[in-house]
């Protein structure tokens, strides 16, 4: 492994002069010595240590992105976290820095991964609620939240108005004749994102005078097991008939659950309207086309980087929490019932 040393002899001048070149102090080095320099190192194909630099460099421009991780799921499967990682590490190195992906399962591992490698900020996804202010209190770098609920007051975080996307679906299914919802998701008691979604759904339902009858509120543990969405899909098959519409929290569970309920013979939308909620491309790409919840995951991503290095910037400016809007993409996952006649 080339070093630093094997450099500094080769170009004869000293092991603080190519520490310089290597770390981007071209004005303490004659631009002739700097460039015969960087020629060795691309030869050599010498790779700085950036571990080891960063435990002695206060300025490791190292950003943490952390991923909540359970069990042994990828939570990369999910294109909403892999089109929102995307745009966060490309607006990360856009400011010089490198993004470094962490998936944690717990708040000791999280903490003892920001010491180790002397991370500046980070960004946070997934995080449970009840978790936020034990990780706030574990360290003082500075952070941002994405789509957080947590009732912890200083605190930046950037997530979408969740409680109008409920409303907007069932509002959207009941002006096409829909009476008999279903609500389709994770626990509302997972996250606060499946707890606002189901609140506006549910309020809205409540309001137009209809109920939400709780054996077709349908919960899955993982939007990601193909097998517990097979599983649930059989049994929302069973209320065909019944059932004419239903609200999906995510676009990921829909494109499984219109091939399972497809195989067990329902047509969409004839026998059942669907709406998703992302608008991720998937959408486009399913029959029938999905109808769906949109949200700005570029700008979600964008405003959250920026947010971070204002705090890097100014450490004690105020805290930011900002909610962007959503609103209703129509395609043709939903079809109009005809109005019972008197």
């Amino acid at each position: 492994m080339t070093t630093l040393k094997d450099i500094a002899q080769e170009a004869g001048v000293s092991v603080m002069t190519v520490s310089n070149v290597v770390n981007g102090n071209s004005s303490k080095v004659s631009p002739k010595t700097a460039e015969r320099i960087q020629k060795i190192i691309k030869r050599l194909n010498y790779v700085p240590n950036f571990s080891a630099r960063s435990l002695v460099n206060s300025n490791s421009h190292i950003i943490s992105v952390i991923i909540r991780g359970e069990k042994d799921q990828n939570p990369f499967e999910n294109p909403h976290n892999a089109a929102l990682v995307g745009t966060v590490i490309h607006k990360i190195q856009q400011q010089g820095y490198y993004a470094m992906i962490n998936i944690m399962k717990s708040v000791s591992d999280i903490s003892q991964s920001l010491r180790t490698w002397n991370a500046e900020g980070a960004i946070f996804l997934g995080m449970f609620d009840d978790e936020i202010e034990e990780m706030c209190t574990a360290s003082d770098i500075p952070m941002v939240f994405i789509d957080s609920y947590s009732k912890v007051r200083q605190l930046s975080n950037v997530g979408i108005d969740d409680y109008k996307g409920g409303r907007l679906a069932a509002k959207y299914l009941i002006e096409h004749g829909h009476k008999t919802l279903a609500f389709i998701g994770p626990p509302a008691s997972h996250t606060g994102v499946i707890q606002q979604r189901y609140s506006g759904f549910y309020d809205e339902l409540t309001e137009c005078r209809l109920t939400l009858n709780p054996q077709y509120r349908f919960v899955l543990e993982s939007d990601v097991d193909y097998e517990e969405i097979k599983r649930l899909g059989i049994q929302i098959a069973k209320y065909k008939g019944e059932i004419t519409g239903a609200f999906i929290t995510s676009d990921q569970i829909a494109s499984f659950l219109i091939n399972v309920l497809r195989q067990n013979g329902l047509c969409i939308p004839e026998d059942l309207s669907l709406i998703g909620f992302d608008n991720l491309e998937i959408c486009c790409q399913l029959t029938p086309q999905l109808t769906t919840i949109a949200q700005d995951l570029r700008k979600k991503a964008e405003l959250t980087v920026d947010i971070l290095f204002r705090r890097l910037r100014a450490p004690d400016s105020p805290f930011e929490s900002r909610i962007l809007d959503v609103s209703l993409v129509e395609r043709n996952s939903v079809q109009s019932r005809p109005c019972p006649i008197p």
